[in-house]
């Protein structure tokens, strides 16, 4: 059986996966999101992703993937069309993924999103089965889960190569066994995929870990987030950016591997990440 300490990463040369902090906002109120557990409030503005983006294209490997949003609702951004329409010009090559709650994929927000030929997966959180639990975990009404189920239909007849899932973040405190398998049971035939994510304790006071981990944490070897104000992150659940990971220099390449990333990964990969208070009370690894 192998141990934690047996898990070691290498650093690629160039992110898998880039985050842009497109907007905070969101309109829901999920009990389990790290947004809430910040002040943190801003808007990153066109004239910076567009020098993001000119950066990245300039890459000798395309960039895997780009999702528009790190904690927000991207559909509330009113120019999240122009966002998207941005980045399939500059990024052709590159996969857009887009998460979100559903609530403002009318027809015609579908039809504009279908337009963009980079979209390739919509991730919708849903996070619930029964309508007393939606509109707790969520803060929306529970008549979002037909606009949701009328958008996957609308994405399929026109755009059937976009992926769509529903995921469900899943925790005792909120949903039981039950609520769970039937989720799952009654998405698979809407969705190309449906999913469950543990709901992380990294910095929520709520929730502590009880078994200490020391294996390193893959996203910080994969991911980058640059946040609207230029800060850099390379981690799921710091919706605070309470990790000092630098900033945006405007060369994307050479902040992944700047020395605040690299010593966080040093840290990880020699088992010490208890050492840095976020991740010693993260479950995620």
């Amino acid at each position: 059986m192998p141990r934690q300490t047996d898990i070691v990463y290498q650093t690629p040369e160039y992110p898998r996966q880039l985050r842009t902090d497109t907007s905070t906002f969101c309109n829901a109120k999920c009990l389990s999101c790290h947004r809430l557990l910040t002040a943190r409030q801003g808007i990153l503005q066109l004239s910076q992703l567009d020098a993001l983006l000119s950066d990245v294209a300039r890459w000798k490997v395309p960039l895997s993937e780009i999702i528009p949003v790190n904690y927000g609702e991207f559909f509330a951004f009113p120019g999240w069309l122009s966002i998207l329409e941005a980045i399939s010009s500059k990024l052709p090559q590159t996969q857009i993924t887009i998460p979100t709650n559903g609530s403002l994929l009318n027809a015609d927000n579908v039809d504009q999103l279908c337009k963009v030929a980079t979209v390739r997966l919509v991730n919708f959180s849903v996070n619930a089965y029964f309508e007393e639990t939606y509109e707790k975990f969520m803060g929306l009404p529970v008549d979002t889960i037909q606009t949701i189920i009328r958008a996957v239909a609308r994405i399929k007849v026109q755009r059937p190569d976009i992926k769509t899932w529903a995921s469900m973040v899943f925790d005792p405190s909120y949903q039981s066994d039950l609520e769970r398998d039937s989720f799952k049971e009654f998405w698979k035939t809407k969705v190309d995929a449906v999913w469950t994510i543990g709901a992380s304790s990294a910095g929520r006071p709520d929730k502590k870990v009880v078994i200490s981990r020391s294996e390193p944490c893959r996203s910080i070897f994969s991911d980058i987030v640059v946040g609207y104000d230029g800060k850099l992150s390379s981690c799921c659940w710091d919706s605070a950016f309470s990790l000092d990971l630098g900033y945006y220099s405007g060369d994307l390449q050479k902040d992944w591997r700047n020395p605040k990333l690299e010593e966080l990964r040093r840290i990880h990969n020699e088992h010490r990440r208890n050492e840095i208070s976020l991740c010693s009370q993260c479950t995620s690894a």
